[in-house]
């Protein structure tokens, strides 16, 4: 989630059942650009399901900054909740925090939200594969961990995407769940430029690799497995292609986006009735209370609400992290990108409000 969303700071602005402090308990390095920071358990609970993510509000001279970050720990294991940061070029919270964060900073942060969610069953007997590239382990890792405690029954595959050994985040980890779940969970790394005695796989997730690997998984029975995919669009487009030649129907894949593509040219933007408004009116429910939003044409909903003062719930703003999501209850909307968003969560009418506009009135959306 790369774009970075400035809001003036307002004292008492925050509902309190949607925001935490949390505290650095420890920061741990993973590789030479990654860092894992814990956090103590705070007095009011922190309560999450494994591939949920956190967004951190910093404050840059004198106003909000927001990012999310995956939570890499388990409820299920893990005493602390715990993220994973790593350096992003020309990065302004990734590298802030690498480069100052410490033992005992204080953090405001939203409650954790997200839908990249496995859904666990003591008795499920299920074959999981997921797919990672670089930091998109991050939540793969809390989904890996949880099924491995909570469905003993379950076998679990991970195919990783780096660039050499030394870039594979939570490395020793990896191969510690490895052999402490043996032969619940098998580790299939694949490495573009692999340092001297690799003896795994090589070169860039594509097509033919794709499709050995699952070969082997599952045999003639891909399409029974669940996957979770994460990391870059391109290796995820890649993925589904080969998922869509095994025939997995779209209820078995579950993707998180971590970074924005390329925007999309040669395609014009439909017209919208809205275009010709000046302002829309916009009922916005949120915590139980509805609210009147003026919507101008040139802003999305989320815009228009945060600069009414709505303590919207909001992160990446650019149609991603779904901190934002609302389901439209009348009338309609253009929804710019709906990437963060699965096909079922379309079709049952949710929206991402940080790229949707009213097209025409009677727009009602209900937060959460």
């Amino acid at each position: 989630m790369l774009s970075i969303f400035k809001k003036k700071k307002k004292d008492g602005s925050q509902n309190s059942d949607r925001y935490f402090q949390l505290k650095i308990k420890e920061v741990r390095p993973e590789t030479e650009d990654t860092n894992t920071i814990v956090f103590e358990n705070p007095k009011k609970p922190l309560l999450y399901k494994p591939g949920q993510f956190l967004t951190l509000i910093l404050p840059i001279k004198g106003e909000e900054v927001r990012r999310s970050y995956s939570l890499c720990s388990s409820p299920y294991c893990d005493e602390n909740p715990a993220i994973t940061v790593k350096r992003v070029d020309k990065g302004v919270i990734s590298n802030y925090l690498n480069d100052h964060m410490k033992v005992g900073d204080v953090f405001d942060v939203m409650a954790p939200t997200g839908h990249f969610v496995p859904n666990l069953d003591k008795n499920n007997s299920k074959r999981y594969v997921l797919f990672a590239a670089g930091s998109g382990i991050t939540p793969i890792i809390s989904i890996i961990k949880s099924i491995l405690v909570e469905e003993p029954e379950s076998q679990v595959h991970l195919v990783y995407q780096n660039r050499n050994q030394q870039s594979i985040i939570f490395r020793d980890l990896l191969e510690e769940l490895s052999d402490k779940y043996s032969p619940n969970f098998h580790l299939h790394h694949v490495l573009s430029q692999p340092e001297d005695g690799w003896n795994g796989n090589r070169g860039r997730i594509d097509n033919a690799i794709t499709s050995d690997i699952l070969m082997n998984i599952a045999g003639n029975k891909v399409a029974a497995c669940e996957f979770f995919l994460c990391g870059p669009s391109g290796f995820m487009d890649t993925v589904m292609e080969v998922l869509y030649d095994f025939e997995v129907q779209d209820r078995r894949i579950h993707k998180e986006s971590f970074y924005t593509g390329p925007a999309k040219t040669g395609q014009p933007t439909p017209a919208l009735q809205s275009d010709v408004i000046t302002d829309t009116l916009v009922t916005v429910i949120l915590d139980g209370k509805e609210y009147e939003v003026n919507v101008p044409s040139n802003k999305s909903i989320l815009e228009a609400a945060l600069d009414q003062d709505l303590d919207m719930p909001f992160s990446c703003q650019s149609g991603l992290c779904t901190a934002c999501r609302g389901k439209l209850l009348q009338g309609k909307v253009h929804m710019a990108e709906d990437e963060g968003l699965s096909e079922e969560e379309v079709k049952q009418g949710y929206i991402l409000n940080c790229v949707s506009r009213p097209d025409g009135p009677g727009v009602k959306v209900e937060i959460g």
